[in-house]
């Protein structure tokens, strides 16, 4: 079976994603640019999924306006979002909220790249609960915050949505988890993931 269940279940792995951002930004407005950025497509093919969704009921259209900068003038501009009248919305969020695209060996593999980790836990949208601070904690022993952003960026698209994270050296790491320190607790009070513990604190 491929990596992405939902890209295999809907048959469209373009569909998935702009699928995705859309229920992991339930409340923006995203013109073709915006989608497709979000997405990691082209605007084009953004616009051609969005229509899709449209006529299913999952999407829906409107105008927004755009400020040009150098004019300083407005323009309208079509927009999309998610369309809080669908029948099965609140079924098809959490369907998609706990199908994750990737496999978390990936998601770990592509976060060692930005250098040597001690620990990583996943939060947030990982675990379909946008109300947490972050979607993904890191505790590094050395780090290249370069690599770390630039690996942020590439999994955003894939996952539909900007990835909240936060890096800590280990020693303030273990420190943060001794002071009970509020952004630590208020993640690992709450279900979450531990991909990795070299340092020993889980």
């Amino acid at each position: 079976m491929k990596q992405d269940f939902l890209s295999e279940l809907i048959g469209s792995p373009q569909r998935a994603r702009v699928l995705r951002a859309l229920i992991f930004n339930e409340n923006e407005q995203f013109t073709a640019s915006r989608a497709g950025k979000r997405a990691g497509l082209s605007p084009d093919i953004a616009i051609r999924e969005l229509n899709v969704l449209q006529k299913i009921g999952i999407a829906k259209r409107g105008k927004i306006s755009i400020l040009n900068k150098k004019t300083k003038r407005k323009r309208d501009e079509t927009a999309w979002s998610l369309q809080a009248n669908f029948p099965h919305l609140r079924a098809l969020s959490t369907f998609v909220r706990e199908i994750s695209p990737m496999k978390h060996e990936q998601i770990l593999g592509a976060l060692k790249k930005s250098g040597r980790l001690s620990t990583v836990v996943l939060s947030g949208s990982f675990i379909g609960d946008l109300t947490r601070p972050a979607d993904i904690i890191l505790g590094c022993d050395e780090l290249n915050e370069r690599k770390l952003e630039g690996a942020m960026k590439a999994l955003e698209p894939v996952f539909g949505r900007e990835l909240r994270y936060a890096a800590f050296s280990t020693p303030e790491f273990r420190y943060r988890i001794t002071i009970q320190d509020k952004l630590i607790r208020d993640t690992l009070d709450f279900p979450h993931i531990v991909l990795l513990d070299r340092s020993g604190l889980f």
